[in-house]
């Protein structure tokens, strides 16, 4: 692998420049958000003093061929929105690292990022000859995780442990890699992307109305929902029990959750969940009529994917209050209770919605026997108690 050295990389919507002392200012200005640097304290950029320390000291880096930085310019602005680079480099072993990401929260999830990895990891391998390009973050930042998994890296794993914070603590990082060998499948998916994007850029997020009277029916009865938290390679226990209420107007589910809850992370760095609301169910067994001739399940579920994202605090009051009136009616009222103990309550939780993207309904209810089988699997349904399942299953 040929040693790698400044240079300027572009396409039609990113370059990538070399950074040198004179781009400090726009340097600390795409990195000044608290929020990137959650993962990977200390804050870089919190002053200016701060960050033009920190690229001195990369640019001394850079100096000795240890490193390459680049500044990431965003060609529709001509605003440097972050900075990346290769580390790690080992030649002899033909391996290189794509490392120090970070870019300006308002050109996060953009074009901006999956440009920039197409034109490193083309370069890397079709330039310099890597045979093996690596990229870390810290274990639980997913949001990272999931957009290095989404450029065609395999999770390697995670390394405990492995480096030591400024805060004390030390983090474990999770490692991913990408092949030469890999590479024009990935390029080819990653250059699809690309163009996927640009075609649904003008696109709302927000889709019709996709609900039936028969769904809603469901949420209503059964409110208690199970969240899949969609995460491309992480290991973690990924399902949570939240209750939720449907917005039906505005095509979303909201609730609320602990701020203590330990898939709370997760949840800040991954945009796409699955909600499943688990209906009634029940046995029918072939002794109840002579043309039921296998035992058979009789069940409801409806399944719900859209994306998540966190409301602001001071809508906390409202939405829980309206869950309580959803669920209660008039019987219990918060504005009734003990001011402190409902402000406490309040400050504890977090309210969330999740706009409805696609629903699924998995409804198993012998649909296709003749209606004197319904009739008696209904009747055997009443003498269980499952009065709403016995109505769907003779509803048209």
């Amino acid at each position: 692998m040929r040693q790698p050295t400044p240079i300027t990389l572009a396409n039609e919507a990113v370059t990538l420049k070399p950074i040198t002392i004179n781009d400090l200012q726009a340097f600390y200005e795409a990195g000044k958000n608290d929020d990137i640097w959650r993962w990977t304290p200390p804050h870089q950029c919190a002053t200016l003093t701060t960050a033009e320390q920190w690229l001195r000291h990369s640019l001394a880096q850079v100096a000795k061929g240890e490193q390459v930085m680049f500044a990431i310019i965003d060609n529709a602005s001509g605003c440097l929105v972050g900075s990346t680079r290769y580390c790690s480099i080992d030649t002899e072993n033909s391996g290189i690292e794509i490392g120090f990401t970070f870019i300006n929260e308002k050109f996060q999830r953009s074009h901006i990022n999956s440009n920039s990895k197409l034109l490193l990891l083309s370069h890397a391998f079709e330039e310099l000859g890597a045979v093996r390009v690596q990229l870390r973050t810290h274990e639980k930042n997913q949001k990272s995780r999931n957009a290095i998994s989404r450029l065609g890296a395999t999770f390697e794993g995670i390394l405990r442990n492995h480096r030591l914070l400024s805060t004390g603590e030390y983090r474990n990082t999770a490692l991913f890699s990408l092949l030469t060998d890999e590479w024009p499948q990935s390029k080819a998916m990653l250059q699809n992307k690309i163009i996927q994007n640009t075609v649904v850029k003008q696109v709302s997020k927000k889709q019709p109305n996709l609900l039936t009277d028969k769904h809603v029916s469901l949420i209503k009865e059964y409110p208690l929902a199970q969240l899949i938290i969609a995460s491309n390679d992480n290991l973690h226990e990924q399902i949570i029990y939240l209750p939720v209420r449907l917005d039906r107007k505005n095509n979303r589910l909201i609730g609320h959750m602990s701020i203590h809850n330990k898939l709370l992370w997760l949840l800040e760095n991954s945009t796409n969940v699955t909600v499943v609301f688990q209906g009634d169910d029940a046995y029918i067994s072939p002794l109840l009529d002579e043309n039921i001739k296998v035992p058979t399940w009789n069940y409801r579920r409806l399944h719900i994917s859209g994306e998540f994202s966190f409301l602001a605090k001071n809508e906390n009051r409202r939405q829980v209050q309206m869950q309580v009136e959803a669920l209660e009616g008039k019987r219990w009222s918060m504005d009734d209770q003990p001011a402190k103990m409902i402000n406490s309550m309040l400050a504890n939780i977090l309210c969330f919605e999740i706009n409805i993207e696609r629903v699924d309904k998995i409804f198993k209810l012998d649909s296709q026997k003749p209606i004197r089988v319904k009739q008696a699997i209904a009747g055997s349904l009443v003498n269980k108690g499952k009065l709403s399942l016995a109505a769907a299953h003779l509803a048209k």
